[in-house]
């Protein structure tokens, strides 16, 4: 609901895909710079106390925008400070989950994980559009506030049952040789030796990546390409997607242990590229003869129109999406030790930030001057590619 609002604040106030690259950026730089070292501290630092401290100040760093007429500049630097407090909250959200569950449940355990937020992600955009058409951005931000309090209350009462303790004296030893380049370098030489952990990291960057793309572009899509109020956004695009992101979870939390992760990853971004290329044309589809064909042995009530055909899309993306995620985050669960995982995340985040920086500046300026559609086509095309490549590998 946060990224949904400040996205809206920002092209509300701009009309501009530029500008509400720099709020996606403003996420992403924190990432970059901060991630690998808010990861090696993580694997010290009490996770519990992470999450909740994060949460607090994530809190706070909201207080401002309840001043009205707040400028653009302001914006992305407090964007800029909630992004700094969530390069800790990733790694330690992330890497607690094998403390809570044994080895042989992870699939599962991730895709109740996943099932968890991408169902709060469901409710937080369908609702993200009316709060703030019907309450106003000062009470939108309040509700904000009022989300992260509870959440810091709600970690309080998670019980850490699988943590192995370290006695004083090795702690006292690692302490004294504590080295953040040393620790970094670790995580450098463990990801080249495995390469199924180096292939779901590339699988999670290129999946984010095309996500924060997707946020930058989804405003002018629904605005120019399909001309629907920018309100409706999270009800035909974002709150379907969410849906499928939700049922492929489910669905992988009971069989994705029969499948090759590398494999579900692969049709996963190829299915999602096949719609990124389709989503341009959409408003051509639903004038095209079978779709009226269709609607004819339908009830009036019933009939096909570009929304409905773009939410089935959506649906769609957020399914092979989950595909992605789901898998990828398990291989790097079983794949690395306890002492390990929260440099692994927070490597993870600092590479996402690093790829996407890019991608995103572009999208927003191709934009504006190609226009939207051929951006999402082309990006669609890219993960084409890039699905058979894997398969090939998988293959051989």
């Amino acid at each position: 609901m946060q990224h949904f609002v400040l996205i809206f604040i920002i092209y509300s106030l701009t009309r501009s895909n530029t500008a509400v690259s720099g709020m996606i950026l403003s996420f992403m730089i924190p990432a970059v710079l901060l991630s690998i070292i808010a990861g090696v501290y993580v694997d010290r630092w009490n996770k519990k106390k992470i999450l909740i401290c994060a949460h607090i100040v994530r809190a706070v760093f909201l207080l401002p925008f309840l001043i009205s007429d707040l400028h653009l500049g302001w914006i992305y630097f407090l964007t800029f400070s909630i992004a700094v407090a969530t390069q800790f909250f990733i790694p330690a959200e992330s890497a607690i989950i094998p403390q809570l569950v044994p080895k042989n449940l992870l699939i599962s355990a991730n895709a109740v994980f996943a099932f968890g937020i991408y169902g709060s992600t469901l409710i937080g955009y369908v609702f993200s559009g009316p709060v703030l058409l019907f309450f106003g951005k000062t009470n939108a931000i309040v509700f904000l506030i009022f989300l992260f309090l509870i959440s810091a209350f709600l970690v309080t009462v998670i019980k850490f049952v699988n943590i192995k303790k370290e006695s004083s004296r090795e702690e006292s030893s690692f302490l004294n040789n504590f080295s953040i380049a040393k620790e970094t370098k670790e995580i450098f030489s463990f990801i080249r030796g495995y390469q199924k952990v180096m292939h779901a990291l590339i699988m999670l960057t290129i999946a984010q990546a095309v996500i924060f793309m997707f946020a930058v572009l989804a405003p002018g899509y629904v605005t120019t390409i399909l001309e629907a109020p920018l309100e409706s956004l999270s009800v035909i695009l974002i709150a379907p997607a969410g849906l499928g992101l939700g049922l492929g979870a489910f669905l992988l939390g009971s069989i994705g242990k029969k499948f090759n992760h590398r494999w579900l990853s692969a049709v996963g971004f190829m299915i999602t590229g096949i719609i990124f290329i389709i989503l341009p044309f959409t408003n051509r589809v639903a004038s095209y003869g079978f779709v009226q064909s269709l609607n004819n042995f339908l009830p009036h009530v019933l009939d096909i129109n570009i929304l409905h055909i773009i939410v089935v899309f959506a649906l769609i993306i957020g399914f092979s999406l989950s595909l992605v995620f789901i898998p990828s985050n398990a291989t790097i669960q079983i794949e690395t030790n306890e002492d390990m995982r929260g440099r692994m995340y927070g490597f993870l985040s600092s590479l996402i930030g690093a790829v996407s920086f890019l991608p995103v500046i572009l999208a927003g300026g191709l934009a504006d001057l190609l226009g939207v559609g051929a951006v999402i086509g082309s990006v669609g095309v890219l993960m084409v590619i890039l699905s058979i490549y894997y398969l090939f590998l998988t293959k051989y």
